[in-house]
């Protein structure tokens, strides 16, 4: 029984503003030490605590370890789980050991498919040609998210030094974010029903770094209860074009965002259906959103929601009234 209903949005393209800042990447890569792994995010799963306490729990009121965020699949807590190990534990690097570590990121966070749009997939680029040891092994600090600052280091600056100089980049540079532009899909979660999970139904399924970036965005329902979520995203969908300038600046989101009338979601005939587009966040509370509850095992608008509990995750903000003003402002 499906108890979340998941869009793969090539639809609403949520953008958010970022306050956090990228670590540098090193020129000489340091040697990850095996203490600072203990209070890495792989081994502890703080991100995952972190966004909870900070976004949902202040619908449902009870701890992240009640739904399943602190549960042993969801961490790495030791070197074997992405390594082969000797009997002493130690990493054994062999051809199948590399094989194994070249899987281990796909188990928790899924790897794009190559014959996929994102450009370095299609070069055939791993994970670790843009992600550092001490983002995977951590570097001795106690990080609550990946998106706080200081925590990771992959950037696409790293490689891409010399910017064409376009339109776009002059007026966009060290303002906004590139995968803001350059990315095509994010993944969003419309309706994850609480009462189902704990129930143990199986589900089936901005501002960042001072810059506009993309983001995702979660719906809830907890009894008569919602929540609306908001964080930074990096879907891994890059493409080379960039996008036209029409499709953030004036389009007809913007513009009903501006006017109190835009809706998100709507649930008609049984379906539920998004919005398309770049949709900038501002006052996700404003929106209209199709917020459901189960009866009968069918999915039914709930008849009086709740006002929705709005949190924004990895240390972002919603969008300015001057930004928003500057986005509505159609550019040719």
């Amino acid at each position: 029984m499906r108890t979340r209903l998941t869009l793969h949005l090539a639809a609403a393209i949520i953008i958010v503003f970022s306050s956090a800042v990228l670590a540098q990447k090193p020129a000489t890569p340091a040697t990850p030490k095996p203490a600072d792994y203990t209070k890495s995010l792989h081994a502890t799963n703080q991100g995952l605590v972190y966004a909870y306490d900070h976004g949902l729990r202040k619908l449902t009121g009870f701890p992240a370890d009640r739904i399943g965020c602190t549960k042993d699949s969801c961490h790495a807590r030791t070197c074997d789980v992405c390594h082969d190990v000797d009997a002493a534990g130690k990493v054994v690097k062999t051809a199948a050991s590399q094989a194994k570590l070249e899987k281990a990121c796909a188990t928790c966070h899924g790897v794009a498919d190559p014959k996929d749009v994102d450009v370095h997939v299609r070069k055939g680029m791993k994970c670790l040609d843009c992600h550092t040891a001490r983002e995977i092994h951590g570097d001795g600090t106690l990080y609550n998210s990946a998106w706080q600052e200081g925590a990771m280091q992959a950037r696409c600056e790293n490689c891409h030094k010399d910017l064409s100089k376009s339109r776009s980049h002059t007026v966009h540079q060290g303002r906004v974010d590139c995968s803001a532009c350059h990315t095509r899909e994010v993944r969003a979660c419309f309706n994850c029903h609480i009462d189902s999970r704990l129930a143990g139904v199986s589900d089936a399924s901005i501002r960042k770094d001072g810059r506009v970036k993309l983001a995702n965005v979660l719906t809830y329902v907890y009894k008569n209860g919602t929540a609306i979520t908001v964080g930074p995203a990096f879907g891994h969908k890059i493409v080379k074009e960039g996008r036209a300038c029409a499709e953030c600046h004036g389009n007809a989101n913007v513009k009903a965002i501006a006017a109190g009338t835009f809706v998100l979601s709507r649930f008609e005939r049984g379906e539920l259906t998004t919005a398309t587009g770049i949709v900038p966040v501002s006052n996700p509370a404003a929106w209209k959103i199709a917020f459901l509850g189960r009866d009968g095992g069918k999915w039914v608008p709930l008849a009086s929601p709740q006002a929705p509990i709005v949190a924004f995750g990895g240390f972002s903000s919603p969008l300015t009234r001057a930004q928003l003003a500057q986005l509505a402002a159609e550019k040719k």
